[in-house]
């Protein structure tokens, strides 16, 4: 009995231990700085990557402020595109985006999220807030920038905030593109898990638990990104790769399948951090008939 008593006693201070680790991960993330991206061989500043444009800081829905640039595109009368990044990356993971974009916009406005890169907000919330920040950052930005409209990309946990933000303020975005979403809150945490073959239950549930009881951790679960994007009257174009273990295809295919004019594009091979560059034809020729239809 005194081993079963211990056994169970270790037990409950490893799920305690890696409950606690999801949450402070999840409100914490390591922050993709200047020099992180340097280490991981990533650009530092646009012309890293051949882009062109200025420096700015935006205001966020809490009155902090976050550190980003409005980048050159190659459309004079094009609409503008915001890209929000995903958990653990920053306004310079947004490059790549930007750099993708460039044939098809005015400009790209990328910025850092709260608890990411150098945004002044300590902590990220998941998404309680973030949708938010998406419509503090764009009421920044000069009127006659965006006379063309805003398109608003999002990858990951980014893609989710722009459903979020889209489906609150739909007449406010001339499109979304939603590159490799989650529907559920638990969808990506659960494809991490796995993917590191550690097992979700019971930590993923007592998480799920304590972000219903206490505020201010996250958003709350319960939500549907798939039921938000039926409130999107926009054109909204899902990419999402077959070969994703951490968020799940069927995922992006319920969401595009919600939209009023939704479009889910299924890139081969793609993976949930190498979606964008596994098929760079079928996610051009996807890029270019959204913005056609615009």
């Amino acid at each position: 009995m005194g081993m079963l008593l211990l056994f169970v006693y270790a037990y409950t201070l490893v799920v305690a231990g890696v409950v606690a680790s999801i949450l402070w991960n999840m409100n914490r993330p390591r922050r993709k700085t200047l020099g992180v991206s340097l280490g991981m061989d990533g650009p530092g500043d646009p012309s890293d990557l051949r882009l062109t444009g200025d420096q700015a800081t935006f205001n966020l829905s809490d009155g902090s402020v976050s550190p980003g640039w409005i980048l050159d595109g190659d459309v004079p009368d094009g609409p503008v595109a915001l890209v929000v990044h995903g958990h653990r990356d920053s306004r310079f993971g947004s490059l790549y985006r930007a750099q993708m974009l460039k044939a098809y916009v005015r400009a790209t406005v990328v910025f850092d999220l709260p608890g990411h890169g150098d945004a002044a907000a300590p902590r990220c919330l998941m998404g309680q807030r973030e949708a938010d920040d998406l419509h503090a950052v764009m009421d920044g930005l000069p009127a006659e920038l965006i006379a063309g409209g805003v398109v608003v990309l999002g990858y990951s946990m980014g893609a989710t905030i722009a459903v979020k933000a889209a489906a609150a303020r739909h007449e406010r975005f001339a499109g979304v593109i939603a590159c490799a979403p989650y529907r559920l809150w638990d969808g990506g945490l659960r494809g991490q898990m796995k993917h590191r073959r550690l097992p979700a239950f019971p930590a993923v549930w007592l998480a799920g638990l304590l972000l219903r009881w206490i505020p201010g951790l996250g958003e709350r679960p319960g939500f549907d990104r798939a039921a938000d994007a039926g409130r999107i009257n926009c054109p909204l174009l899902v990419l999402h790769g077959d070969a994703d273990v951490i968020c799940a295809l069927e995922d992006g295919r319920a969401i595009a399948e919600a939209a009023p004019r939704g479009e889910l594009v299924v890139i081969a091979r793609g993976t949930h951090n190498q979606l964008l560059g596994a098929d760079y034809d079928a996610v051009h020729g996807a890029l270019k008939r959204f913005f056609d239809a615009l």
